[in-house]
């Protein structure tokens, strides 16, 4: 077995702070092309804010709040792998495959299972303060 070598650091990587700070930018302006270039992640994004708005207005419990914020994010989540799939893909091969229409289709389907997820536990939550009887 091959024995690690220890290494001792020399001291000049002392701003590991200002690396996080220039991923979470790149992480930012990544977000926002995709918001800029998305037409559907817009949308999910308003009916993020729309879930966050009647939460607050129904006052519903924290768990409740907790499941909503997590499969709406998840959505926005299979959305950007959506886009970043297709881009790939296209940037790939510009001519018409078989194969790569099956990524793309298969990709927006879990696209499609994560909305009707998050629409599903949207309707569960929200049904008792639409309809009380």
């Amino acid at each position: 077995m091959k024995k690690l070598k220890k290494t001792v650091s020399s001291g000049k990587n002392k701003t590991w702070g200002a690396g996080l700070l220039v991923s979470f930018k790149h992480a930012l302006e990544g977000w926002l092309a995709v918001f800029r270039q998305e037409r559907n992640f817009r949308l999910e994004v308003l009916f993020l804010f729309l879930v966050v708005l009647l939460s607050l207005w129904f006052q519903v419990s924290f768990l409740e709040f907790l499941a909503l914020v997590i499969v709406s994010l998840f959505v926005l989540v299979m959305e950007i792998l959506n886009t970043v799939l297709e881009y790939f893909l296209d940037f790939y091969s510009k001519r018409r495959n078989r194969k790569i229409k099956f990524l793309k289709d298969a990709m927006a389907g879990a696209v499609l299972i994560s909305s009707l997820l998050a629409l599903l536990t949207a309707v569960v939550i929200f049904y008792p303060y639409f309809f009380i009887f």
